[in-house]
């Protein structure tokens, strides 16, 4: 039996033949972008009443994404039901019936809640992760952006609009049972991916000529980075910092063999480092969650334990020029970036901007080497504090 996903790969390669062929046959260039190849074709009558319904049908699927993320449509179903009434969701989300009826059934041909008949909808996949906001804070991204222009609060946000809170985003999903599990469980699942492996920053940064040093793993979640340095390098110690909570959990799954160099911190990076003097300060994945405003905090955080000669890795994304990475690779990251703004308000980095954020943190942060090894996701980021 044909999956989905082979019929619609199959129709893909079809109507792009199709395509190719009719460009062949009325003597048209390759589909470009540039600007200097002609654009005719778009205007043949072939062509552009598909093109350009396709877009309007586009516009109209986020109009109606938007307003049921407005009125809290998907997520307006009895509680522990995946089917209602339209006069149940009605009432749930204090809309007339008549008006929920037709934005319901207009995502129906979008896979985007189901109908059972007598009136009954149903969840589809899509929308049940709607109902669970995973998609209602991008749709509130530009209502964020109007209501506080320029904003670095990470309680100012399309997730705040989307939840009615005024909470920062981790702290609204801990008030729900289960919910920051599912995110942390998320992200520890994207974090396993091929390109955020620890073996990117155990390769391409030099650990054996620390020696017998200490190793600061600023929020460095249970351990994920510090135990695969410390087994790969015997003479050095780790101290992973972070929330008191994090660390109750973390703390008993560490190996015992490293027990005696692998140690675990309570420490709020938004607060004085408390461990002075240590060889490397690492921060993976930590800033690309807040804005400039509070990267800068949490980098001056770290400035009274330092001294001159002071090492700070920083291990994140770090944004390519247009053009330089391939174009799925780019997309991925720019699409990563404004999440986190829709999210904290957070951003990842292109290289001028990880400039101008440790020169605004101190002058005395001196980048050595920043780039991305080949097969990576995160980039390195070698920090010296030279006072």
């Amino acid at each position: 039996m044909t999956s989905r996903t082979e019929e619609l790969a199959t129709s893909v390669s079809e109507n792009l033949a199709k395509l190719q062929d009719y460009l062949k046959a009325n003597n048209l260039p390759d589909l470009s972008i540039e600007d200097d190849v002609p654009l005719q074709f778009q205007f043949e009558p072939d062509f552009a009443s598909p093109r350009d319904a396709a877009i309007i049908a586009r516009r109209e699927l986020l109009a109606l994404l938007s307003a049921v993320s407005r009125f809290n449509i998907a997520s307006s179903f009895p509680d522990g039901h995946d089917t209602a009434t339209y006069d149940e969701l009605a009432e749930r989300c204090r809309l007339p019936e008549p008006e929920v009826r037709r934005i319901v059934r207009a995502l129906l041909p979008s896979y985007i809640f189901q109908e059972k008949g007598n009136g009954i909808v149903a969840h589809t996949a899509a929308s049940k992760k709607l109902a669970r906001n995973h998609l209602m804070s991008a749709l509130r991204f530009t209502d964020a952006m109007q209501k506080w222009p320029g904003s670095e609060e990470p309680n100012q946000t399309g997730y705040n609009l989307a939840n009615g809170t005024e909470d920062h985003a981790f702290a609204h999903m801990a008030k729900f049972p289960g919910r920051s599990e599912r995110f942390a469980a998320a992200m520890a699942l994207f974090s396993k991916g091929p390109g955020n492996s620890p073996k990117w920053l155990l390769e391409n940064y030099p650990w054996g000529h620390i020696g017998c040093e200490t190793i600061v793993d600023v929020g460095g979640s249970s351990g994920e980075y510090s135990i695969p340095i410390a087994q790969a390098y015997p003479d050095l110690k780790c101290i992973v910092q972070e929330l008191p909570e994090v660390i109750t959990k973390a703390s008993p799954t560490l190996p015992s063999d490293l027990k005696e160099r692998v140690s675990f911190m309570a420490h709020d990076f938004f607060t004085e480092q408390p461990v002075k003097g240590a060889n490397v300060y690492l921060l993976r994945w930590v800033l690309h969650d807040w804005s400039d405003k509070y990267a800068i905090r949490i980098l001056r955080a770290l400035v009274p334990a330092l001294e001159s000669g002071s090492k700070i890795v920083l291990h994140e994304h770090i944004l390519p020029e247009p053009g330089e990475a391939p174009t799925l690779q780019e997309r991925t990251l720019r699409i990563f970036d404004t999440g986190m703004r829709e999210l904290t308000n957070g951003k990842a980095r292109e290289v001028r901007d990880w400039e101008a954020l440790l020169a605004s943190a101190d002058p005395c942060f001196k980048i050595e080497k920043i780039g991305t090894p080949r097969g990576s996701d995160l980039g390195i980021i070698e920090v010296e504090w030279k006072s």
